[in-house]
């Protein structure tokens, strides 16, 4: 349905444009509205899963699907990204495009992992060796993820490895076997299946992503970029699961970018709800995730609890049988229908519409200039300097003072969030099952939880600034917004030609936030080991709470400075990312004009050409009231 709505949205567009092809004062206008139509004729809506390993994702990808493709995978830590959709030009159902890291990638992500357990000074020949050493009854919980990892890459290097940087088109065996295989997922980056079903046929790219447990999950910029740009989210957690701490990180970075949506495209899952023992228990179930999701700033979620299994029992997931499921795909129905489809017509009227507000204001004019066309060219050199001096008015105009006001502001709230973050971490990674006597070297695991720690903080940090960029890219658009719109209204009039500000949203580059923004090498695990001594005097005595204390400081400071850098990279970046946003507006402004000049000039204006004109303004107008028929019902 969202794909339906999009092409007749698109039709539309393109009837509009040939209307006002020939007008010589609608070049722009027709360009952008092609530009618009190309867009909806793709109709390709992104849906991204997210959740922790083992919360039922793939079980629920495979009910939306009506059969069971994916694979489930029995290892949380190396998966990759899975994007499911229809086939194209030259591309076979049930086949899939494995795309491996690259060499660097790779090494990077066993640098981590060596690193997360102590090993960051073996040398990169000897690393195999190393992790082969290592006893897996010794391996604290927090480092047990990147232990399963390199174990994983060591046994599949050399078969692998080679393909490392390439890409490689298989068949469905293959594919589940890189997307299940430990040993060879952990070398993949992401895949794209081509399967062929009433979903992926109405333009539905389904992207599942790796857990929020996984050791990918330090990629936080992947993660940020189809949470912002997937036209919807939907996040899976299991019946009787309670949010880990991965979950909630990346729930509260949801919640914080929620409200820069333009519809509220979030749904939350509870899966395999076939276990609950009654009504009243699911209900329990269900208010329980609402409150968790209520403490990470989502404030009305919508959530569904359904029984995947059940559904793909079914064989057809639209008449399964199963309530929730039914329910959930009512809901969803409706939001590519409601939301997404009348998105698009909304967006396809607000151009029409423009487009008959200047065509109106042409005519207009045009019929007062057909009587006075001789003073109307003359005063045409005079207009056209006018003009040029008000385009260099909105060049000079400088929002960075209000801008910069909301970047200081946020990233101080940002310092302050991380240190109170900081301090509610510490406990999970100094806990005494993860430090006690008989799990091996008290010192290197140690080492692992203060690491782990400071590798979640600056994990932390990362995603924090992402939604700060997020915000302070809608306040520059919304204050451009602000100066265009007053420079129209401030100039129309003054130039005696129609004016209207242009449409480029989601143009923005988002800046280059890095990951590993902490330095965890200036906080040595030599020099805090003192404060453990053993583990009754670290827990049960002072030990723990001095160790916490004699971090803080350090700690802070050390955030401090990295926010204080990044704001100078924010500023920077953002600061040439308005001026060509700007520069753009003022060339759109000025094409209108030539256009404007054009069309005085070299157009002799009939009566006829005036009647037909007004009659394409109604044409027109019909189209706009064919597309807020969409919205309206």
């Amino acid at each position: 349905p969202a794909r339906g709505r999009a092409l007749q949205a698109a039709a539309c567009l393109e009837a509009a444009a040939q209307l006002l092809a020939p007008h010589p004062a609608f070049g722009t206008g027709v360009r952008e509205l092609g530009r618009r139509a190309a867009e909806l004729r793709r109709g390709v809506f992104t849906v991204a899963l997210f959740g922790a390993f083992s919360a039922g994702k793939s079980s629920f990808a495979n009910a939306l699907l009506g059969e069971a493709v994916l694979p489930v995978s029995p290892h949380p830590t190396t998966a990759s990204i899975i994007r499911i959709m229809s086939p194209g030009d030259g591309q076979r159902h049930f086949t899939a495009n494995i795309k491996f890291k690259s060499a660097e990638a790779m090494q990077e992500d066993l640098v981590y992992s060596l690193g997360a357990l102590g090993l960051e000074n073996v040398d990169s020949k000897e690393w195999k060796s190393a992790v082969l050493r290592l006893n897996p009854g010794e391996i604290p919980a927090a480092g047990r993820a990147h232990f399963s990892f390199l174990k994983a890459a060591a046994a599949g290097w050399e078969q692998v490895s080679p393909q490392l940087g390439s890409s490689l088109i298989v068949d469905y065996a293959e594919f589940e076997r890189y997307a299940a295989e430990e040993t060879r997922a952990c070398f993949v980056a992401e895949i794209d299946f081509y399967y062929s079903s009433p979903l992926t046929e109405q333009g539905i790219v389904l992207v599942d992503t790796p857990g929020a447990d996984s050791i990918h999950a330090r990629h936080t910029g992947v993660t940020f970029q189809y949470m912002k740009n997937s036209d919807a989210l939907l996040f899976v957690t299991y019946y009787n699961h309670a949010f880990s701490r991965a979950d909630k990180q990346f729930l509260t970075q949801l919640g914080r970018i929620k409200g820069s949506f333009a519809l509220d495209k979030m749904f939350f899952i509870v899966n395999a709800a076939d276990l609950a023992a009654s009504e009243d228990e699911l209900a329990a179930v269900v208010e329980h995730v609402r409150d968790g999701l209520r403490t990470t700033g989502i404030q009305q979620p919508n959530v569904h609890a359904v029984s995947s299994r059940r559904a793909l029992a079914e064989g057809n997931t639209d008449e399964s049988g199963e309530p929730g499921f039914e329910g959930f795909s009512a809901d969803f129905s409706e939001f590519l229908e409601q939301g997404l489809g009348s998105l698009a017509a909304a967006g396809a009227s607000a151009e029409l519409r423009q487009v008959t507000d200047r065509l109106s204001k042409w005519t207009d004019t045009a019929e007062d200039a057909a009587k006075h066309a001789g003073a109307k060219l003359e005063s045409l050199q005079h207009e056209r300097a006018a003009f040029e001096a008000a385009v260099s008015e909105f060049r000079a105009v400088d929002i960075r003072r209000a801008w910069s006001q909301e970047n200081e502001e946020l990233l101080f709230h940002v310092v302050q969030r991380l240190r109170l973050h900081a301090l509610d971490l510490f406990v999970e990674f100094f806990h005494p099952s993860l430090l006690q006597e008989g799990s091996g070297s008290l010192k290197r695991n140690f080492a692992i939880a203060l690491r782990g720690w400071l590798d979640q903080i600056s994990g932390e940090l990362e995603r924090e600034l992402l939604a700060t960029s997020l915000r302070l890219e809608r306040k520059a658009e919304a204050l451009l917004l602000k100066e265009a719109e007053i420079w129209c209204r401030k100039h129309e009039a003054q130039l005696d030609m129609p004016l209207v500000v242009p449409n480029f949203e989601g143009e923005w580059n988002a800046p280059a936030i890095p990951e590993g923004l902490l330095d965890s090498s200036l906080f040595a695990p030599e020099a805090y080991w003192p404060y453990f001594k053993n583990p009754k005097t670290f827990f049960e005595g002072e030990g723990r709470n001095l160790l916490r204390s004699k971090l803080e400081g350090p700690l802070l400071a050390h955030i401090k400075e990295v926010v204080q850098q990044m704001e100078g990279v924010l500023e920077s970046h953002y600061e040439s990312e308005i001026g060509q946003r700007k520069e753009k507006m003022a060339g759109y402004f000025s094409s209108l004009w030539q256009e404007w000049e054009d069309s005085i000039r070299h157009s002799e204006v009939s009566e006829q050409d005036l009647t037909y004109w007004k009659g394409v303004t109604m044409q027109i107008g019909s189209y706009i009231e064919e597309m807020e028929a969409f919205y309206d019902r």
